[in-house]
């Protein structure tokens, strides 16, 4: 309840009985109650050049069964699915990022004509309301471990890849699902942030680079 509503009534016992205070303390302890967020929304496609490499796609179980839970004091119990969004994100970024992106199950997949195997993972989720911060936002944070093998499951690099998304409280009004609408909002802009910055930046992680440069190197299969 906020400080506001508090000195409102402070020193008296009774709540008021007109209809209208009363739909007024509704509206304003309706977001104290957390919420359940299942995800759902697009991932626009990165126009990108794509690189000349064939890469296995390894999401591990606990990358698309992702679910982050929260108890935020005085404001309930917070709960995102964010893994089965983990799928359209990186097999759709990935399809546009490289010459042949496929659903691989292990990072070592034998008798395939892959170059290497992308397996990222979620190393940290975290959210924010408004009351938390006293601002008009709601934020999520995603931090994602991005690793690089070859065929055989040898590293070839690993790098942190971290997404930022926000939506304004005030674009969701007194709606009843307003702190769900926020979440997933943000959530999403932050799973288009991490799409944006993979597609982009993946061949400037030195590592990476590296390994490309070597590859661009090596001569053609069949020349002399």
């Amino acid at each position: 309840m906020s400080g506001r509503l508090l000195s409102l009534f402070a020193g008296s016992t009774r709540m008021p009985r007109s209809p209208i205070a009363a739909l007024f303390i509704v509206l304003t302890l309706g977001g104290c109650a957390g919420a359940n967020v299942q995800m759902q929304g697009e991932i626009p496609t990165p126009l990108v050049n794509r690189l000349p490499v064939r890469v296995g796609l390894y999401l591990e179980p606990a990358l698309v069964q992702y679910v982050f839970e929260e108890k935020i004091q005085d404001h309930g119990d917070w709960r995102v699915e964010v893994g089965p969004m983990q799928k359209k994100l990186f097999e759709q970024i990935t399809r546009a990022m490289f010459l042949e992106a496929v659903p691989v199950s292990s990072i070592a997949p034998a008798g395939t004509d892959l170059d290497a195997v992308l397996a990222p993972s979620i190393a940290e989720f975290q959210i924010s309301i408004p009351s938390q911060t006293r601002s008009d936002f709601y934020e999520v944070w995603i931090k994602y471990q991005m690793r690089l093998y070859d065929t055989h499951g040898t590293l070839i690099a690993e790098w942190p890849l971290t997404a930022y998304g926000k939506a304004n409280k005030g674009d969701f009004g007194f709606m009843d699902n307003s702190d769900k609408l926020a979440i997933r909002q943000a959530t999403m802009t932050a799973l288009r942030d991490a799409g944006a910055f993979l597609s982009l930046r993946f061949s400037t992680v030195p590592n990476v680079r590296a390994w490309l440069d070597a590859r661009s190197q090596q001569p053609a299969a069949g020349a002399s």
